[in-house]
């Protein structure tokens, strides 16, 4: 809801953009773990749109990490609470064939809110709108866009 829900926005305008495009899928989920990446094997390319709450960032700021950032975030003790790099890590020993070759994470900042609402703020519309733009310039310039 409200601006926590930007990465879902920004896939429907990318598929609204590129929807006929063959070579391209796009997901609207609300998981992690060992279940998001149970969604990326298969594809050779992922990008992961989310937002993020970060103390001390610009409200409406573009950030891009690669898995490798989230490394430090490996747990070993609670299986049963597997985060995004830990579950990366288990399906590379699994099905290290299955495992995309890249992986791009973009989230856009936001402020944490107690409210409930639909509509995003200003800085996190505008910044939806920049994001869809570039990953639109991305691929229609790179042919290996592909599932």
């Amino acid at each position: 809801m409200g601006d926590d829900a930007v990465g879902i926005h920004v896939v429907r305008r990318l598929k609204e953009k590129l929807g006929s495009r063959t070579d391209l899928e796009f997901k609207e989920l609300s998981v992690g773990g060992l279940r998001l990446i149970e969604e990326m094997l298969g594809y050779d390319q992922v990008l992961i749109i989310d937002s993020i709450e970060s103390k001390g960032k610009k409200t409406g700021q573009i950030r891009e990490f690669s898995p490798d950032q989230f490394k430090e975030t490996e747990q070993t003790v609670a299986p049963h609470i597997t985060n995004f790099a830990t579950a990366l890590e288990l399906y590379k020993r699994l099905e290290p064939s299955e495992i995309p070759s890249t992986i791009r994470i973009f989230t856009i900042d936001i402020e944490p809110k107690l409210t409930f609402t639909e509509e995003m703020s200003e800085p996190v519309r505008d910044a939806a709108t920049e994001l869809v733009e570039q990953i639109t310039r991305e691929v229609q310039r790179d042919p290996t866009h592909s599932k």
